[in-house]
């Protein structure tokens, strides 16, 4: 351009700059539409994590911190009874301590579920209907002494399905079931409910339906689909302390034994039902995933492994989550639409390392 004469440098000068401008609009075009490309190749579909703090599912969460190795292992116990017409009953689930919380964190019982006239006072020694133990510690017969054992442990998940099997003489199932998890309760005679003579109608069950955290749920609806309700953590620190096991005395009632504080207890309030010789029968299936550490059992001991740490943000979305698909579960149990609306739930997890033992 220097060397043109100066009639045409006005006219080369021009064509310089409009070819230069073409050629960074023709860069900046590309870049805008290649960044859409790169943006939707960062966009993932949502994932799942729909076995977090399912007690029926072998696959395990691990807590969002590493620990040293231990073992998973999956049970399922089984209770059925039937209504009364004369008789409210409530079932609580949820693992005991062999001492009061107040004064010592106390080691495990290996009792998972009861089952109560719910018109019996709270106190220390409370009758029970029926009593179920888990086998994580084989269901040793208990005898005159506290027998305690080596293992070390934790229930990590814990879940209940309540299904209603009919009637004795096949009629349609009147009646419900109110049912749901509850942050806390409390038993024994230093508990207020012992202090004032409640009855465990009035404290386990009257109180967690006026605040809406177990609802009522059609006998009919059990018996054409189950409901199942899966524990949240209530206190982190229990929920992640490793306990030694004890089988209380044959003079402990166990009736009165406290609640564990980990996981939320599942309640179970079946009002009395039918006339005469009808009885509503029901199934209750408790699943649980317990972590555990045996110090002595060589073969047990050979199975422990060591888990990766989920994620802290993973975590805390899991814990949120299964918080969301109970409430909605419970608003909707008995409707076409609980598998949708649980599915949809769980879309809000995220996929997590898978692990199986």
């Amino acid at each position: 351009m220097s060397k043109a004469p100066p009639a045409k440098k006005a006219a080369l000068r021009a064509m310089y700059q409009r070819q230069n401008s073409q050629a960074m609009g023709k860069t900046k075009v590309g870049r805008n539409r290649a960044a859409p490309a790169k943006a939707s190749a960062r966009v993932a579909l949502p994932r799942t994590v729909p076995y977090a703090f399912d007690g029926f599912d072998k696959r395990h969460l691990p807590l969002d911190e590493l620990t040293a190795p231990y073992t998973v292992t999956n049970f399922i116990s089984v209770m059925e009874f039937g209504s009364s017409p004369t008789m409210d009953q409530v079932i609580v689930v949820c693992p005991r301590t062999s001492l009061t919380q107040e004064n010592y964190s106390g080691p495990l019982t290996d009792y998972i579920a009861m089952r109560y006239d719910a018109g019996e006072s709270i106190s220390g020694s409370i009758a029970t209907l029926e009593v179920l133990r888990s086998p994580i510690i084989d269901k040793p017969a208990p005898t005159a002494a506290v027998q305690y054992s080596s293992v070390r442990g934790r229930l990590h998940n814990m879940s209940v399905r309540v299904s209603c099997v009919g009637t004795n003489t096949g009629l349609y199932p009147p009646g419900s079931v109110f049912l749901g998890t509850v942050p806390t309760i409390e038993t024994g005679s230093t508990s207020t409910g012992g202090e004032e003579s409640l009855t465990i109608k009035t404290a386990w069950a009257d109180d967690s339906i006026a605040v809406g955290y177990i609802k009522p749920v059609a006998a009919a609806s059990l018996q054409e689909k189950p409901v199942i309700l899966h524990a949240a953590v209530a206190e982190n620190v229990s929920y992640k302390s490793w306990r030694d096991f004890a089988v209380p005395g044959t003079g402990t009632n166990p009736g009165s034994l406290p609640f564990s504080t980990a996981l939320e207890p599942i309640v179970l309030y079946v009002p009395r039902a039918g006339a005469g010789t009808t009885v509503v029968n029901y199934r209750i299936e408790i699943g649980q995933q317990w972590c555990s550490r045996h110090p002595h059992n060589i073969m047990l001991r050979s199975t422990q492994k060591q888990h990766p740490a989920t994620p802290p943000t993973e975590w805390h979305r899991a814990v949120a989550a299964v918080k969301d698909i109970g409430q909605h579960l419970l608003a909707r149990a008995g409707g076409v639409a609980v598998d949708a609306l649980v599915n949809r739930a769980r879309g809000m997890l995220p996929l997590a390392p898978l692990a199986v033992d």
